[in-house]
C-alpha cells in the first residue's frame, strides 16, 4: 500500500464516519467545513477527497482554489458525489479534478483509486528528484566544463611567460576567477611571495615555507597548500563543506601547479642554457685573444733569435779589425756567444705561451666541443 496524507471535504458526518473506516489504513485527516480545511492548505498533503455539494462551497470550486496554489497545483483530486452523470464528470474535468468516485461508494473501487493517486504522486516525487539530479548534474557538468576551460588558459598563458613572475601572478589571478584568494610561493629562481592582496602578510610567508616540506597537499581548517618542487600555492578560502566543488578544486590544483611548476623548471633550464652559451662565447673570445697573443709572441722570439744572429755576424767582423790573436778571438767569441745563448733562452722561456697556457686551452677546446654537441642536438 503506497504511503502518503489524505484530506476529505465532507459536510455529511456519516459520509466523513463511513470514508473514515474504508481508509483507516490511510493517513487521513478530514474537515466537515470549508472554513478549516482552508486553514490547513498549507500543510503538505498527497491527495484530496473531496464532496461536490456542500451548503457554503461547491467543490468544483475548492479544486479551482487548490490549482491556483504552486503547493497543490498538481496534488490529485478526487471528487465524491451522488450526482454521477456526465456532465458532473465532465465539469470536475474542467475544474481541474484527477478522478470521480460516485455515492454510494464500493469501498475496494475507493481503495483502489487512492492507491493509484497515491502511486502518481509518488512516482511525481521520484520524477522530481530525478530531475533535481539531472539538472543539478547538468549544472555541475557546465561548471566542471567552465573550470577546465580556465586551467586549459592558465597552461596556454603560461607557455608565453618569460619570467617567473609572470607564471605566478598568472596563477593567482587563475584562482581568482575560482573564486578563491591565493598566495603563490616561487622557491627557486630568486624566490618570491605573490597573492590577491596588496601584499603577502609574514606570518603566511612563515606557514607556507613551514608546510613545504610536509607533503603534496597539506589541510589545515580553511586553508589548503598545495606544494611542488619549485612552487607552492596557499588557499586560504578553501570550500571544504562542499565536497563537490571541493574534489574539482583538487583535481584543477594539481593540473594547474603541474603546470606552473613545469614551466618554471623550463624557464630556469632556459636561463642556464642562456647563461652558458654566454660564457662559451666569452671563452671563445679568451681563446681567440690568447691565440693571437700567442702568435704575437712568437712572432717576436723569430724576430729576436734573427737579430742575435745577425749581431753575430756583426761582431765577428768587426774581431777581425781589433788584431786579436787566435786565442783572444775564440775567447772573446765564446763570451758572447755565449750570452746571446742564454739571451735567446731566457726570452724563448719567459714568451712560451704555448706550454703554459695549454691547460686552458685544453679545457676551452673541451667546453667548445660541448656547445658544439648542444648545437648539433638542437639542430636535430
Amino acid at each position: 500500500m503506497p504511503s502518503g496524507r489524505i484530506t476529505l471535504l465532507d459536510d455529511d458526518a456519516a459520509a466523513v464516519r463511513v470514508l473514515s473506516l474504508a481508509l483507516k489504513d490511510y493517513d487521513l485527516v478530514t474537515y466537515r467545513n470549508v472554513e478549516g480545511f482552508l486553514s490547513g492548505l498549507d500543510q503538505e498533503v498527497d491527495c484530496y477527497l473531496l464532496d461536490i455539494n456542500m451548503p457554503d462551497a461547491c467543490g468544483y470550486d475548492i479544486c479551482r482554489v487548490l490549482r491556483s496554489r504552486e503547493q497543490s497545483r498538481h496534488t490529485p483530486v478526487i471528487f465524491i458525489s451522488g450526482q454521477t452523470g456526465i456532465h458532473d464528470r465532465l465539469q470536475g474535468y474542467a475544474a481541474g479534478g484527477d478522478d470521480f468516485i460516485g455515492k454510494p461508494f464500493d469501498v475496494d473501487e475507493l481503495r483502489a483509486k487512492v492507491d493509484r493517486a497515491l502511486r502518481q504522486v509518488e512516482r511525481q516525487k521520484a520524477w522530481q528528484v530525478s530531475a533535481d539530479d539531472a539538472r543539478m548534474a547538468a549544472f555541475e557538468a557546465m561548471t566542471h566544463s567552465a573550470e577546465q576551460g580556465e586551467v586549459c588558459r592558465f597552461i596556454e598563458q603560461s607557455i608565453a611567460c618569460n619570467v617567473p613572475e609572470e607564471v605566478a601572478e598568472q596563477l593567482v589571478a587563475t584562482l581568482k576567477s575560482f573564486g578563491l584568494n591565493a598566495v603563490v610561493a616561487v622557491w627557486e629562481q630568486g624566490g618570491g611571495f605573490f597573492s590577491h592582496a596588496a601584499e603577502v602578510r609574514p606570518l603566511e610567508a612563515e606557514l607556507m615555507r613551514s608546510c613545504r616540506c610536509v607533503g603534496r597537499i597539506v589541510e589545515m581548517e580553511r586553508r589548503l597548500q598545495v606544494n611542488y618542487q619549485g612552487v607552492s600555492v596557499l588557499i586560504k578560502n578553501t570550500p571544504f563543506d562542499d565536497s563537490g566543488r571541493y574534489g574539482r578544486l583538487k583535481d584543477h590544483l594539481c593540473v594547474l601547479m603541474s603546470g606552473a611548476n613545469a614551466r618554471l623548471a623550463s624557464l630556469a633550464s632556459e636561463q642556464r642554457y642562456t647563461q652558458q652559451q654566454t660564457l662559451l662565447e666569452a671563452l671563445d673570445e679568451v681563446q681567440q685573444s690568447l691565440e693571437s697573443l700567442q702568435y704575437t709572441q712568437q712572432r717576436q722570439l723569430d724576430m729576436a733569435r734573427d737579430a742575435a744572429a745577425e749581431l753575430r755576424m756583426l761582431f765577428v767582423e768587426e774581431l777581425m779589425l781589433l788584431n786579436l790573436d787566435a786565442d783572444q778571438e775564440s775567447q772573446l767569441t765564446q763570451l758572447i756567444t755565449a750570452h746571446l745563448t742564454e739571451l735567446g733562452h731566457m726570452y724563448h722561456r719567459s714568451a712560451d705561451l704555448k706550454g703554459l697556457l695549454e691547460p686552458v686551452l685544453s679545457v676551452l677546446r673541451h667546453m667548445a666541443g660541448v656547445r658544439d654537441a648542444q648545437e648539433d642536438f638542437i639542430s636535430a
